[in-house]
């Protein structure tokens, strides 16, 4: 089934703006990492352990969507910043389990302010209204 001409336009634009959204979004997002010494990377893989509590290398791996050795290069330098510490199990030794340090507590505390501020600061150009509108169209577009 196609679509009419008038929505095609619509969801161009709208294609347009979610992507322009995005890279605005993650381009400061990366600079505030960088202002905090971290690489989005890292603050995304902390984030990750924050959420699932001590997960193993390959959960973090398969939630990042990189190799085995890629993540391992990433959870070495980060534990080197005493981000991380890494434990294994003792029942079965392949499977190393990872968890924040204070000091990575700490970090994305930091960084989950700024992203708050930029969040008010971009959306405070919209009503009350309009926000909770758009709030109400992303949980519908994004509902399964």
């Amino acid at each position: 089934m196609s679509c009419p001409s008038a929505q095609k336009k619509d969801i161009h634009s709208l294609e347009e703006v979610l992507f322009a959204f995005r890279r605005k979004f993650v381009e400061v997002m990366r600079q505030e990492a960088a202002s905090l010494r971290c690489p989005l990377s890292q603050i995304d893989a902390l984030s990750f352990i924050a959420e699932k509590g001590n997960p193993s290398m390959k959960d973090i791996a398969l939630h990042l969507k990189i190799t085995p050795p890629s993540v391992t290069v990433l959870i070495e330098s980060m534990q080197k910043k005493k981000l991380i510490t890494r434990t294994g199990n003792a029942a079965d030794r392949r499977t190393i389990r990872v968890a924040l340090t204070p000091i990575a507590l700490k970090l994305l505390k930091s960084f989950h302010e700024r992203k708050f501020a930029l969040l008010t600061k971009m959306f405070s150009k919209l009503r009350a209204t309009e926000r909770k509108q758009l709030i109400k169209i992303l949980t519908i577009v994004t509902k399964e």
